[in-house]
């Protein structure tokens, strides 16, 4: 796959647009840090683990298969991106 900033740009402002639709993804970015900022205990990561499992439903019937897709588009902006950082 030969990428370029004309091919990898809308790419990513698709995913752009994702997440700031997402209202999941904002109700819980400002909730708490990322986990990134400390390091959890294994105590603390049970306890973390058990709310984010409180806090998600099952719904009824089954959804859209998305995940295939999804793959080969994070790959193709991945992919992308580190040709166009390696260019010289």
């Amino acid at each position: 796959m030969k990428a370029s900033l004309k091919t990898i740009r809308p790419a990513l402002l698709r995913m752009s647009e994702r997440l700031r639709g997402n209202a999941l993804a904002e109700k819980y970015a400002s909730a708490e840090p990322p986990l990134r900022s400390e390091l959890f205990s294994a105590d603390q990561m049970q306890r973390h683990g058990k709310t984010l499992a409180d806090s998600h439903t099952v719904g009824q019937g089954r959804g859209p298969d998305q995940l295939l897709a999804r793959l080969v588009e994070n790959e193709g902006v991945l992919v992308g991106t580190y040709n166009l950082l390696r260019r010289p």
